[in-house]
């Protein structure tokens, strides 16, 4: 695996934390599959629950907060 064009990250968040503003040069999809986390980006925010899958375009800057203990795999991909 080409570590500088792809990344896969499995995140834990406990219920409270904040993931800061931030923003990848990559393109991301955000998958949840336990918790609940509000998600802001500069379109709004929406609370993602297991099930969703979030994606973004490199440079969106967003911040995650957990509502609940969560997990949630992050691809990060060069296309």
């Amino acid at each position: 695996m080409d570590e500088d064009n792809l990344q896969i990250t499995h995140l834990q968040i406990k219920k409270g934390e904040e993931i800061p503003r931030h923003k990848s040069d990559k393109s991301v999809v955000v998958i949840i599959y336990k918790g609940k986390v509000d998600f802001k980006e500069e379109k709004g925010n929406q609370i993602i629950i297991p099930g969703d899958i979030i994606t973004m375009d490199p440079n969106e800057i967003h911040v995650f907060k957990a509502l609940e203990d969560s997990d949630l795999m992050v691809i990060k991909v060069r296309i």
